[in-house]
């Protein structure tokens, strides 16, 4: 379970995102979707580990965590003071959003940088049975993710993500009008076939670092890691490399127009879902690891 530290963290983070670019087809989506069990939030679901990998991992996390506090948060306050001021002067608009998305990648890429030892280590030190593990573990998650996005029709594919867009949305925003939907749902259907697309490339980069995994008494292993974390557009399929910038401008252009809808109530709403988080963020007190 995370702590309420990494999750106030990971939620500002990745609200920032998401605002940036609803499409969520980008390397920060694809960085969280693969690489969530490897920074140790979900590694049990994936991967058995020893007692003795558990204690170090926990140990390295707790450090992770600190560095974490200590230096990242203090960079999401001005973001959020920003994206709450934009809310009322109208000053929110594609290009802001579009300029902002660098620093929310960078913030990203710091985080990887940060694990990419304690990852490689830990990977290292598997056997040819946790590798088989979690080989074996990654293909039914895959399996699952395609029974979940794939096999339905694009009629109901296209239902589905407006729902999950929608959910996202009425938590920070309140419950959408009748304008906003019709947006939200031209959206959607702008992105027919994204998840077969998505699910493609996420198989990919898998069977990349899969292949990587296998050479990890190499010493070159952790830069191969590195580039799988932070290079990642270099594992990109074609088709992916294809529709990421269009799903990005798409989304981007989306939360403009829906704020541009947005009531005061509506307004009102984001603005004290910001503050709060905001006031969660300055009250936590870094430690030492």
């Amino acid at each position: 379970m995370l702590s309420s530290r990494p999750r106030l963290a990971l939620k500002a983070l990745l609200l920032l995102a998401s605002l940036a670019m609803l499409g969520a087809c980008s390397a920060n989506r694809l960085a969280y979707n693969n690489l969530d069990w490897l920074i140790g939030w979900k590694v049990d679901d994936y991967l058995p580990l020893t007692g003795d990998q558990k204690d170090w991992l926990a140990t390295r996390t707790r450090q992770h965590l600190a560095w974490h506090c200590r230096y990242e948060l203090p960079r999401y306050d001005p973001l959020l003071g920003d994206l709450r001021s934009s809310l009322y002067d109208n000053s929110l608009d594609a290009d802001m959003l579009l300029q902002g998305q660098p620093r929310v990648e960078e913030a990203v890429d710091r985080m990887l940088v940060e694990i990419v030892p304690t990852v490689s280590q830990l990977l290292s030190s598997l056997n040819e049975e946790q590798v088989g593990e979690l080989r074996d573990n990654l293909q039914e998650k895959h399996a699952e993710l395609e029974e979940k996005y794939i096999r339905p029709d694009l009629t109901v594919q296209h239902q589905e993500r407006v729902e999950r867009a929608e959910e996202r949305l009425e938590d920070w925003l309140g419950s959408l009008n009748d304008q906003q939907s019709k947006r939200l749902a031209i959206w959607a259907a702008a992105l027919q076939g994204h998840n077969q697309v998505w699910l493609e490339n996420r198989q990919a980069w898998q069977q990349a670092f899969l292949a990587a995994l296998e050479r990890r008494g190499e010493a070159d292993f952790e830069q191969r890691i590195r580039s799988l974390l932070i290079e990642r557009e270099r594992y990109w399929t074609p088709e992916f490399q294809r529709v990421a910038q269009f799903n990005r401008e798409q989304g981007t252009h989306l939360v403009v127009d829906l704020m541009q809808m947005a009531d005061d109530r509506q307004k009102d709403h984001l603005a004290k879902r910001l503050a709060d988080l905001r006031s969660d963020l300055q009250a936590l007190q870094c430690t030492d690891a």
